[in-house]
């Protein structure tokens, strides 16, 4: 159960205030996990079927056909995807050295009722966007539609997984015109791939100075904006630095380009020393122009970096401590 404070500037959820037991934290270990591996498996799916096919296991290949019939089929929430939401929600959290959500303004999304319609940026990507999982199974953001890479929307596992736990969509950018032509609430990771890429330990690093796209469809559609940013997020997993140029290249042909590890005994278990402060800010309240020119874009662009960065420096220090939090600072790609 996550304990709440809230004042009339914010509402802070700790959905896990520092101390498990080993049990607990077996279990978040196990909640990640699954996610992780869930991924993984699902973009190799196309790969896993043909093998199957070509080596006549047929119960595999039944399975896997089985899932994308699943996948695409229609279907509500029953008491299945109420388990794995009570599962992720109650344990992922207590894997970590500790978890804390605090929505600036007060503004919790699925307590505020005639709330203005929200594109949430999620920052920073990191290697498995752990941060933005946390926040896509909290029943804070129930409701909020949460684009994936079309690649992981369209792959069966996953699919069935996201939709189980909440309410995901495919990121393309036909797909975003329908959810927002529709008035809903939108959460989308902008840095993408290239903000994966340059995860680090040591520095802070987002990939959003030329990443105009959601600031357009949000002045067409007169969203506001609520920059999001995880803090921690960077240190859950080990990452190979440099040779930058080449690496960002080959993410604009939808190549990842991350080399990364968690844990010595698994890689893909984040490691679990890590304190994560999740601030998500006030509104950007955006007017609606329904074409806007790029001079309007780049107005509003500049004013959302300027309010990432404030929320980067006023958090810093509940986030890190007050040492290493005056120390800090975030890059800006």
């Amino acid at each position: 159960m996550a304990a709440q404070r809230t004042s009339q500037d914010v509402t802070v959820l700790e959905t896990n205030p520092g101390s498990t037991t080993a049990l607990e934290s077996f279990f978040g270990g196990l909640a990640v996990t699954s996610s992780i591996v869930l991924w993984i498996t699902s973009c190799l799916s196309p790969l896993f079927l043909f093998l199957s096919l070509r080596n006549g296991n047929h119960y595999i290949s039944a399975s896997i056909i089985l899932s994308v019939i699943i996948a695409y089929l229609p279907w509500k929430h029953g008491p299945l995807s109420l388990a794995l939401q009570t599962f992720l929600n109650r344990y992922h959290a207590l894997y970590y050295h500790g978890v804390s959500i605090v929505f600036e303004g007060g503004d919790v999304p699925s307590a505020t009722s005639n709330h203005r319609q929200t594109f949430f940026a999620i920052h920073p990507h990191g290697a498995f966007c752990i941060g933005w999982a946390l926040l896509y199974h909290n029943p804070a953001m129930r409701g909020v539609r949460f684009c994936f890479a079309p690649i992981l929307f369209a792959s069966p596992f996953f699919r069935i997984f996201t939709r189980a736990a909440n309410c995901p969509g495919s990121a393309a950018r036909p797909s975003m015109n329908t959810y927002l032509r529709k008035g809903e609430d939108v959460a989308l990771p902008p840095g993408g791939f290239e903000e994966a890429t340059l995860t680090s330990t040591r520095i802070d690093r987002v990939f959003v100075k030329h990443r105009y796209g959601f600031v357009r469809l949000c002045l067409k559609y007169g969203v506001a904006i609520r920059p999001v940013y995880t803090f921690g997020e960077g240190k859950l997993f080990s990452n190979i630095q440099g040779f930058w140029s080449l690496r960002l290249a080959l993410n604009r042909f939808g190549i990842p380009t991350i080399f990364t590890w968690g844990r010595w005994f698994f890689p893909f278990l984040p490691k679990n020393g890590v304190k994560l402060h999740i601030v998500v800010g006030r509104p950007l309240i955006l007017p609606t122009i329904e074409n806007p020119t790029k001079e309007d874009v780049a107005v509003w662009h500049k004013k959302y970096i300027n309010e990432l960065k404030r929320i980067y420096d006023e958090h810093k220090e509940a986030a890190y401590g007050t040492e290493d939090g005056k120390s800090a600072k975030l890059e800006i790609w």
